[in-house]
């Protein structure tokens, strides 16, 4: 009997840990920022590596662009790959470690 509560409460304790968001850093990157893991990137947001499209970004999914826009604002856009982008117009709307690309978004620099 002692083993199935120990086994239990056991399983209880990893759900639990697995269900809590890792810790965020105080200077959390938005939307396009560059990172190397997710606690790098706001709440909500991960590091995405996708190569040829998003390499070391935060980013979330996404399936349309008005999605993005609701969730970051008109500054975003959904990529085909599903994930959110930082719109731009120029480099200097990018964060530092990428530029704008022909396509309108955000893209890390090499």
């Amino acid at each position: 009997m002692s083993r199935w509560l120990f086994a239990a409460c056991c399983a209880l304790c990893a759900a639990a840990f697995g269900l809590v968001e890792p810790v965020r850093s105080p200077t959390a990157r938005a939307l396009g920022g560059t990172c190397a893991h997710d606690r790098e990137c706001q709440l909500g947001l991960q590091c995405t590596f996708l190569p040829g499209v998003l390499d070391g970004q935060c980013s979330a999914s996404c399936n349309s662009t008005p999605a993005c826009q609701e969730r970051f604002g008109e500054q975003s856009l959904c990529l085909g790959a599903d994930v959110c982008a930082r719109a731009c117009t120029s480099p200097q709307s990018c964060s530092n470690g990428s530029t704008c690309n022909l396509y309108g978004w955000c893209e890390g620099l090499p």
